[in-house]
């Protein structure tokens, strides 16, 4: 995601940064330091995240400088990477003070549709492997209002996965799996807190920026080949799915870099 940001002419140093959903560990705020973030304000629904595990992965971080020289070479200078590992090392079990004190703000629970900051407040938007959880209508009002926190010159980078995540464990199924279910079926399966994938398609994704004021300036789509063969054995597609191409239903990664768009290019 860094390298890609960099790509369009954004630098992570002196950002404000912004997270929907934090999840078990803070990695992504952690890096996003590293790399010269002044502040990441990271938002979840539920308290979750896990101080022992937390405090182990800072450890790792500490003791890995070469390999993170080496991962973000080009990205940051080296001098930089060294200052922030050597808070980190100095802090590392503790890691509700580290947090404090390279600027992540842990807020949770929160809700990222409806923040008290005011317009225009953060640089940067971003989540990993998050928004493929989110109901379709709460999605389009945390992108509503991640487009109002965003400066004119802002980037909202998303990293999406819309697999069925059950294959993730599951290695006798696909990862489009989940698509032969009606909607009905599928919220019998998967329609907790802890299964809930929303199975949107890459299509129905971007689209969703779009309707949110965003202009889309990259999207990775990353198909499962494994997958396409098996709709070419005949997999059953329920049909609220057989309107997309088999690319489309197969696009288990997705990444999507947008900016927010002008209110005169605003759709009406």
């Amino acid at each position: 995601m860094v390298r890609r940001l960099r790509d369009m002419g954004f630098g992570g140093e002196g950002r404000r940064c912004l997270e929907i959903g934090t999840g078990h560990l803070p990695v992504a705020p952690v890096a996003f330091y590293l790399v010269g973030a002044r502040e990441t304000v990271t938002v979840d629904l539920h308290r979750r995240l896990n101080p022992e595990l937390t405090a182990e992965m800072l450890h790792r971080m500490a003791a890995a400088e070469d390999q993170l020289l080496e991962l973000y070479d080009g990205v940051v200078a080296p001098e930089l990477l060294r200052e922030r590992l050597a808070v980190i090392r100095g802090l590392a079990g503790r890691p509700y003070e580290l947090l404090e004190r390279i600027g992540v703000r842990y807020v949770a629970p929160g809700d990222a549709a409806r923040m008290p900051d005011p317009d225009g407040s953060f640089d940067l938007s971003f989540s990993v492997t998050v928004l493929e959880h989110v109901t379709p209508g709460a999605l389009r009002q945390i992108l509503a209002e991640a487009r109002r926190l965003l400066t004119a010159d802002g980037v909202a980078a998303h990293l999406i996965d819309p697999s069925d995540h059950f294959a993730h464990q599951d290695q006798r199924i696909t990862r489009i799996n989940f698509l032969r279910f009606s909607e009905r079926e599928w919220r019998r399966v998967g329609g907790n807190e802890f299964s809930y994938c929303n199975r949107l398609r890459a299509p129905e994704l971007e689209r969703l920026f779009d309707e949110a004021g965003f202009g889309i300036e990259r999207s990775e789509r990353t198909v499962d080949e494994r997958s396409r063969a098996a709709l070419a054995r005949g997999f059953p597609v329920h049909p609220d799915f057989r309107r997309f191409e088999p690319a489309e239903l197969c696009t288990t990664e997705l990444e999507i870099y947008a900016r927010p768009r002008t209110s005169a290019s605003l759709p009406t």
